[in-house]
């Protein structure tokens, strides 16, 4: 027997002497790993990651055990579901088996699949799912393990049928626990400075919505009600206040031409320039000079 405390699912099979056929990561994040073993006796404590297996040939092979009692049987294309800090199982493999392990994060998957969701990626929980029948998953994971993975043209398709597929298991297997998110949904420590650094360091620049959201894995709905929640202002208030502070630093402290520094805080137009900063401060870039 193997026992899996800390380690990862990967780490019990491999201790338990199942052996890996292949193993791809996708551009979404996304990690497969096909798996064969037979002979062998498996036990996980406390998941340290999300495991979504899918038996590809021989499942009635494989058995959830507790001890010597047989818990359930499996059967062909059965799926089973892992999620990450859940509790023990023993798994019993007599004849051979094959099966997919699809390895995954919520928060830390490609952007635009992270968009796609209802809810903020953090706030999904997963249910622990032990040989149940899912033809659509089943079929879309043979689909995959039908393809030949060191073909870098069907790298693409490969990514866009996995992301399919865990948006369907998403639906299956997933509620959204919003209680477990910050209840206003602010932007972590992390995040916000990512933003502000990001911020700082292009106020030359036409500075997008989406490109901000997908600095921090976010949906443009959520980023905008995180950031509000965040800043106390919205991202275009943030941004100009920023561009202000710039230049008027840039005003006091140099002696370049206010044209120049308009140009380097993102103001294209002279006129622009000054009707935001005596918006902002009350008074025109030149009396800053006057002082």
């Amino acid at each position: 027997m193997s026992s899996s405390n800390s380690i990862t699912v990967r780490g019990a099979l491999n201790s338990a002497g199942a052996e890996v056929v292949r193993s791809m990561q996708l551009p979404s994040g996304i990690i497969l790993s096909e798996w064969t073993g037979q002979n062998t006796l498996t036990e996980y404590k406390s998941s340290s990651e999300n495991v979504l297996s899918v038996y590809l040939s021989g499942g009635e092979n494989c058995a959830q055990v507790d001890g010597r009692h047989i818990v359930r049987r499996g059967f062909k294309s059965a799926v089973c579901l892992f999620p990450v800090g859940e509790g023990e199982s023993q798994w019993r493999i007599t004849e051979r088996l094959n099966f997919l392990h699809i390895y995954f994060d919520l928060p830390n998957l490609e952007p635009s699949l992270i968009r796609s969701l209802r809810q903020p990626a953090e706030a999904y929980r997963f249910r622990e799912v032990f040989q149940e029948a899912s033809p659509v998953i089943s079929a879309a994971a043979t689909s995959i393990a039908q393809a030949d993975w060191n073909d870098d043209t069907l790298s693409l398709g490969i990514d866009s049928l996995m992301s399919w597929i865990l948006l369907n298991a998403i639906s299956r297997y997933a509620m959204a626990d919003l209680e477990r998110v910050d209840a206003r949904g602010r932007l972590s420590a992390k995040q916000a400075e990512q933003i502000r650094e990001y911020c700082n360091a292009n106020l030359g620049e036409a500075v997008r919505l989406e490109h901000l959201a997908d600095l921090v894995n976010l949906s443009r709905y959520h980023f905008l009600r995180k950031f509000k929640n965040t800043f106390d202002r919205s991202p275009h208030a943030f941004l100009t206040e920023l561009r202000m502070l710039r230049a008027h630093d840039l005003l006091k402290h140099t002696d370049h031409k206010i044209m120049s520094i308009a140009l380097e805080c993102g103001y294209a137009q002279h006129s622009r320039f000054s009707t935001a900063f005596k918006r902002h401060y009350g008074y025109s870039p030149g009396a800053v000079r006057g002082k």
